[in-house]
């Protein structure tokens, strides 16, 4: 979930981006985790987009700034109702996406390992559908000629690269994060045991009746 701003809400109040890329992925894994049974992995989308330099984005986003429970809440960024800020939400979504394999790693029965996993650029997807701005026409005029370059995937190499995370045919322990075909490290910023256990924490505290409902 992408969009042109950090002010649209769930239907209970929720920062979307957040709702969608961060606390529904919480609920959707605290509700498969007790059927799942070793040997299991599990994959989460993240984005190396959260690393929010210019080596990783080319200038296109900003860097997160995390802040639980803030940033679960519409208009909790600079000027949220401008796209800067719907990227900084972006971004910031996808390094609590990090935050959440680090934590969930810790806490899974061994054996059913959990993996961040970026995809990086690929072109087909609709991530620019609800953004603004330069990006749209980026992603529809400007990343697709890169698709050539080891720079951007298409849907089916970028297809079978996420097949082999799945099945574990790219190695990669528990809590590690995969960019396309290698485990590698993911920014510093994501490493931090504190906010890892804050987010759950928080996470875990809200009654199950105000976990996040999205609207298509």
């Amino acid at each position: 979930m992408h969009l042109s701003n950090a002010l649209e809400a769930t239907v209970d109040g929720y920062e979307r981006t957040f709702a969608v890329n961060v606390m529904s992925t919480h609920q959707l894994l605290r509700q498969l985790h007790p059927h799942l049974h070793p040997p299991a992995r599990i994959v989460v989308t993240v984005s190396d987009a959260h690393f929010g330099d210019l080596r990783h984005t080319g200038g296109t986003m900003p860097s997160p700034r995390w802040a639980i429970p803030d940033i679960s809440r519409p208009g909790a960024f600079n000027r949220s109702g401008n796209v800067r800020a719907g990227r900084r939400a972006y971004v910031t979504s996808k390094l609590g996406g990090i935050y959440l394999v680090h934590e969930w790693s810790r806490r899974l029965p061994e054996g059913v390992d959990i993996i961040a996993y970026n995809p990086s650029l690929v072109i087909g997807t609709g991530l620019a559908r609800e953004t603004a701005g330069a990006f749209p026409f980026l992603m529809r005029r400007i990343v697709p000629i890169l698709a050539a370059t080891p720079l951007v995937d298409t849907p089916a190499p970028a297809g079978k690269k996420l097949a082999d995370a799945i099945l574990g045919a790219t190695p990669a322990p528990t809590g590690a994060y995969i960019h396309q075909t290698k485990a590698m490290p993911s920014s510093t910023e994501s490493y931090n045991p504190d906010r890892e256990h804050a987010l759950w924490n928080w996470l875990e505290q809200l009654p199950r009746e105000q976990t996040p409902r999205t609207t298509n």
